[in-house]
């Protein structure tokens, strides 16, 4: 089907809010009722519910499982959180530490110390009491906005364990809760103390009540509410003292992975051997049965050595502590991210903070973390990465001569010209707390300036990193040198997809080299119908891991230099139908826009394509048509826009795009 410029124009603008907020934020762990946004009610689609949440009657939310937190953005200096009768909840504000507000009820004054003039973020997480959220109060014009939605989701299954029995916070003092957190990912606890696998008198069976919406009750949860992209089972502990014999237990594992399969079906699955070794062996055989059924992505995780007893535990029933809550999410962490790269053969479990490997450093782009295990190298335009950490100063180490941008907190984007060695990113020391840095290398016409290496961080002395949060969606930009943005003032950061991605609060790739061609030519032109599976644009190997990013939403814009190499229109169109087929195989699920070029070359082979494509059973592909877009003042040639030109490129393509991932 064609997209047109007035197409899309008409009616998106008054409507992008409420589209943004539907494509970041129904995500997995994100549970929502429909409302007008902005005003703070609970079914307000500006805030996002994490956990199992009745938000069934519109004016009240119940968590059912503990863990659950609520999260949102907000304008004004103060904000107030209605609460219906006694209850304990942590409050963070702007990604401050968790203040507890122990028995509150009715409206609960979050902010007696007004915060400055701005946006501000909360969440609030419940600990017990009256675990129902009715709302929040904000100040006279103030309004909620939509949360970045961090990436993917971990659902952690289990006992006392990891529901943080004994400790100070609980929930929030779990490992559960800790690797969660420092993977950058949202995390659920579907968790109780004293509860089993095997349902037994006294004794609930999670491989029974974690398909339920509460920890009690028979009401079925509907997992179409959200996915997770990960689920750690931590059970055993207790059914061997309500005596579960060996087969039981390995039957009822076996069943309840199986079962979580079906739920989760791309979910990796981590059985976790329980601390104090009970079940090792039938736990370890359910996994065998699994994987000998087919399914590959189980995992057992042996945890033999991670505590030390009489340091890391609160008793001797296997309960750790606080430290000990910590150290094994620093164990867990590196093994889930691990496995969710589609790492298997090398452990990044040793890496230090801010080191290549470190699990709280998002790597977007096509990155290469395989090669070396202290040098990470990115391929393609526009690859960056994003780190949180505390501390007051920090310097990036750079193997050879390099351009790069970098940008702390929400502050300016720095240029770094030339520079090589150990660069210090904070000449002036900033305040003590934990601030955020992102890093993008320079490329001219698609290849690094320089040596576009990633060494690792220099920290403060007892400083570390954290995983900030991230946009919960993808956008993939496919093309040449305009997508590239050559000649514009920062290249890839000032070209039309850089813009669309921050515009839209989304992550972005650019998999796009100066030169290239749709079809590779006999005289050089690099295909990137070709090229387009590749790590590396200009290398015949390896392929990339498509498995690593699943991107919502691609967008193609070539054909714009395949003229002036002598592809014909048939070789054009065959060779885009071919694309429009391997950009599908690796991202199943996202909507492909083939892009009129801004030259106008190729266009009704370009819609043929399309057409084959759709007729061919795949609905989600359109092609968007672009007269019109640039004017001769957008250009700083014949050919490529200048920042004006890319910013008027994402004006009218911006709304093309929410309008479809978020519809």
């Amino acid at each position: 089907m064609q997209t047109t410029p007035h197409m899309a124009a008409r009616g998106i603008a008054a409507t992008l809010t409420v589209v943004l907020v539907a494509c970041l934020l129904s995500l997995a762990g994100v549970t929502r009722a429909h409302a007008a946004p902005g005003d703070g009610s609970v079914s307000d689609p500006h805030l996002a519910y994490v956990g199992r949440w009745d938000t069934s009657s519109g004016t009240t939310a119940v968590a059912g499982w503990t863990g659950a937190y609520v999260q949102t953005s907000f304008t004004g200096t103060t904000v107030k959180v209605k609460a219906r009768d006694a209850v304990n909840f942590y409050v963070s504000i702007d990604g401050g530490p968790d203040v507890f507000h122990a028995g509150v009820r009715g409206t609960v004054n979050l902010t007696p110390q007004p915060l400055p003039s701005g946006t501000h973020t909360l969440r609030i997480a419940y600990r017990s009491g009256d675990t129902v959220f009715q709302g929040l109060v904000l100040d006279s014009g103030a309004r909620t906005v939509a949360p970045s939605a961090a990436s993917g989701l971990i659902e952690f299954v289990g006992d006392s364990i990891t529901a943080g029995a004994l400790t100070d916070r609980l929930a929030l003092d779990s490992y559960a809760w800790k690797t969660g957190e420092r993977l950058g990912m949202r995390h659920t606890q579907i968790a109780r103390a004293g509860y089993c696998l095997v349902g037994q008198s006294g004794c609930t069976g999670l491989g029974g009540q974690f398909f339920k919406s509460a920890s009690s009750g028979g009401t079925d949860w509907d997992f179409s509410r959200y996915r997770a992209s990960a689920v750690v089972v931590n059970l055993g502990t207790n059914d061997i003292g309500h005596g579960v014999s060996g087969a039981a237990f390995q039957a009822a594992y076996t069943a309840f992975l199986r079962d979580i399969r079906a739920k989760y079906p791309d979910a990796v699955l981590f059985a976790v051997q329980t601390l104090k070794k009970r079940y090792v062996t039938e736990t370890r055989a359910a996994v065998a049965a699994r994987t000998g059924a087919g399914d590959t992505r189980v995992r057992y995780v042996d945890t033999t050595g991670w505590l030390t007893d009489g340091t890391d535990y609160e008793d001797g029933n296997g309960h750790p502590n606080e430290a000990g809550h910590t150290k094994f999410a620093a164990r867990l962490a590196p093994v889930i991210s691990a496995a969710l790269n589609g790492n298997t053969t090398r452990s990044v479990e040793a890496a230090a903070p801010g080191q290549p490997g470190d699990p709280n450093i998002k790597f977007v782009g096509r990155w290469d973390t395989a090669a070396s295990t202290t040098a990470y190298t990115p391929y393609w335009a526009g690859a960056y990465y994003r780190v949180g950490f505390t501390g007051r100063t920090v310097q990036l180490k750079q193997r050879g001569t390099i351009d790069f941008w970098a940008r702390i907190d929400d502050g300016p984007v720095k240029f770094y010209d030339d520079v090589k060695g150990t660069v210090n990113l904070t000449p002036t020391a900033l305040s003590a707390g934990r601030h955020t840095l992102q890093v993008t290398y320079q490329v001219v016409a698609g290849s690094y300036r320089g040596d576009a290496v990633f060494q690792g961080l220099v920290l403060d002395s007892g400083a570390t990193t954290f995983a900030p949060s991230a946009p919960g969606r993808l956008i993939e930009f496919v093309g040449d040198s305009i997508t590239v943005g050559t000649t514009t003032s920062q290249n890839a950061r000032t070209a039309y997809g850089w813009l669309i991605g921050e515009r839209l609060g989304t992550e972005h790739t650019q998999i796009a080299q100066g030169g290239a061609c749709l079809v590779a030519a006999a005289d050089g032109c690099v295909g990137l119908e070709r090229q387009f599976t590749k790590l590396n644009p200009n290398a015949a190997t390896p392929d990339w891991d498509a498995s690593r990013y699943r991107a919502d939403a691609v967008v193609i814009n070539l054909g714009t230099n395949d003229v002036g190499h002598g592809v014909s229109s048939a070789q054009f169109q065959s060779a885009y139908s071919s694309l429009l087929r391997k950009v599908r195989a690796a991202h199943p699920q996202a909507w492909i826009f083939a892009l009129e070029t801004f030259r106008g070359r190729y266009v009704p082979q370009t819609e043929a394509a399309v057409r084959v494509a759709t007729e061919g059973g795949d609905s989600r592909v359109s092609f968007v048509d672009t007269t019109g877009w640039l004017a001769s003042g957008d250009l700083t040639d014949s050919v490529h826009p200048n920042d004006q030109g890319h910013r008027a490129i994402a004006d009218r393509l911006a709304p093309v795009i929410a309008a479809r991932i978020g519809g």
